[in-house]
């Protein structure tokens, strides 16, 4: 038997920015991924940012952080339904 051949996996780098600032993300993802990422971290920070003026701009990245958590688990949550009724069918 042959050796398999191991490629390294292809890192993609993208130029972002979320509220006022430039990030360069580096990953494996399609960058057209990495950019609708940020670009749903970018929405809810500036929206957060507007509903909380007078919080500094780390505190608004933690509750951009917790505010997308809670959306995660609530589809996460929601996906375990469906999976439950789509078992029992």
């Amino acid at each position: 038997m042959g050796q398999a051949q191991h490629q390294a996996p292809v890192k993609h780098r993208v130029c972002v920015r979320i509220g006022d600032e430039e990030f360069v993300l580096r990953g494996e993802a399609p960058p057209e991924y990495m950019q609708r990422l940020a670009e749903l971290v970018h929405a809810k920070f500036v929206q957060l940012q507007a509903a909380y003026r007078h919080l500094p701009r780390h505190r608004i990245a933690i509750l951009t952080a917790i505010h997308l958590a809670d959306e995660v688990e609530k589809l996460r949550a929601e996906n375990q339904e469906l999976l439950s009724l789509f078992e029992e069918a």
